[in-house]
């Protein structure tokens, strides 16, 4: 276990921030208060949707979004294979049938990938934006018209990302936005699920979380995230999950005022945010464009720039690059991981996947995610760049 200097998806946190979870305790709004209407209004206003509903989780907003296209039992639902494994549940919680795409050159699924895995008993898609950056959803919506088939805007991953200036998760028949951990907007946890038709929420009534699982999200969230760089060597005594774990259970729970409190102050500094990350992938592209045995996965304008991820190419049968690279920036204090292994990898769900995917297959051991966060310094971005060229070298 090395110190970080710079760690793992840091919460970009303002006084702001700190000064709202300070208000929510001396007012004893912790659980309910004004801050969820607020957010909520000022989710209306941003995506320019006509409903919406503040869910304790991202995966709990997906599987309202799902009731709210009327999926129900044995449909089916088309998602990526490349994308985090909390997809798969909400979708099994209504009944239905996940149903595994393969993804572009981009790690997004794209038109074509989803038409490869249509069938006559395909009643949604699920699209995601993977590391903030905006799939083809427009024609993926255009495939859909006239199918019976709804699509679901996932940008969970994406906050503050546009395709042709309109934000993404205002797309198709419904949306999902995350405040979960390693997210653009990372707070507290909690997902808002979207729709651009007026009361399609309805008047659903949702169980408030206690007081302790409140609380608890606010200090795993300091401890774990913002002040991780700190407490690394506690890191040591616990058990840190595995990529093939299962995604931990969700509660049928609205989201908690504290939540909702942190959220806001992070919406209203989601364009600094943003404008910070892109600055970090145009440094990587600087940096890193054109050297050999190395792929940078592109991001399109618009792009949220959650992270830039880097495919290193082996040299040879059993070169493993990606894992002596990551090793080379632990020990230099750089916090990384390797990307998602995928869904139809993992024996649970290896059922879902129903034709070949063969390009995920091919890349997705090669991956790495670069740290993109405003809490990243453009001269960590230099260094980072350096250990890079040395490891493909």
């Amino acid at each position: 276990m090395y110190p970080y200097r710079v760690s793992l998806a840091r919460p970009f946190w303002t006084g702001a921030t700190y000064h709202a979870i300070a208000r929510s305790f001396f007012s004893g709004r912790v659980r309910d208060g004004p801050e969820l209407d607020e957010l909520r209004s000022l989710v209306l206003k941003d995506l320019g949707v006509e409903d919406a509903i503040l869910c304790g989780s991202g995966s709990f907003a997906l599987e309202m979004a799902l009731l709210t296209c009327g999926i129900e039992q044995g449909d089916e639902v088309i998602i990526p294979t490349f994308c985090c494994t909390a997809i798969v549940p909400p979708i099994l919680a209504v009944g239905a049938i996940p149903v595994l795409a393969d993804v572009g050159e981009e790690l997004n699924v794209t038109v074509e990938t989803v038409e490869a895995a249509l069938t006559n008993k395909t009643k949604a898609i699920v699209v995601p934006h993977l590391f903030g950056n905006p799939a083809d959803i427009v024609a993926i919506v255009e495939l859909a018209r006239g199918k019976n088939i709804r699509v679901i805007d996932d940008a969970a991953q994406a906050l503050g990302a546009t395709i042709d200036g309109r934000p993404v998760g205002s797309f198709g028949d419904a949306g999902i936005l995350s405040f979960g951990s390693e997210k653009v907007c990372s707070g507290l946890g909690g997902g808002v699920g979207v729709s651009k038709k007026e009361g399609m929420f309805g008047d659903i009534y949702l169980r408030v979380p206690g007081r302790f699982r409140t609380l608890h999200a606010l200090i795993s969230t300091l401890f774990w995230r913002r002040w991780r760089r700190w407490i690394f060597p506690a890191q040591a005594l616990f058990t840190q999950p595995s990529p093939y774990s299962p995604p931990v259970p969700y509660r049928h729970e609205t989201m908690a005022n504290l939540s909702a409190a942190v959220a806001l102050t992070l919406m209203r500094t989601l364009r600094e945010n943003v404008a910070a990350r892109r600055e970090r992938v145009i440094a990587y592209q600087k940096l890193l464009g054109g050297e050999q045995h190395l792929q940078l996965i592109p991001h399109r304008s618009g792009s949220a720039c959650l992270s830039q991820v880097v495919r290193l190419l082996p040299r040879s049968r059993g070169d493993d690059p990606a894992a002596r690279f990551m090793e080379a920036l632990r020990r230099r204090g750089f916090e990384v991981q390797g990307s998602y292994v995928p869904i139809h990898l993992l024996s649970p769900y290896e059922k879902f996947a129903r034709i070949p995917l063969p390009n995920v297959e091919r890349i997705w051991a090669d991956l790495i995610e670069l740290p993109c966060e405003p809490a990243v310094r453009l001269d960590d971005v230099e260094q980072i760049a350096h250990i890079v060229k040395q490891a493909v070298r």
